[in-house]
């Protein structure tokens, strides 16, 4: 497994530390745009964009690497 890690951050070029950073970063941003969609849900007039357009940075982000 630690093989499987390293291996994995040099194909996507950062530290372990750069890496726990953009992980962590990237799920709390679902939990909380989860929760954005949630309320969306039951009031469709909140947060039109919030969902989408975050999907859209996360994407972003993941798919630089």
């Amino acid at each position: 497994m630690i093989k499987d890690s390293q291996e994995h951050l040099n194909e996507v070029n950062e530290t372990y530390l750069q890496h726990m950073w953009i992980a962590f970063k990237i799920g709390i941003t679902m939990l909380v745009t989860g929760v954005f969609c949630l309320i969306h849900g039951l009031t469709p007039g909140l947060f039109k964009k919030t969902g989408s357009n975050q999907i859209t940075k996360m994407y972003e982000m993941v798919s630089r690497n």
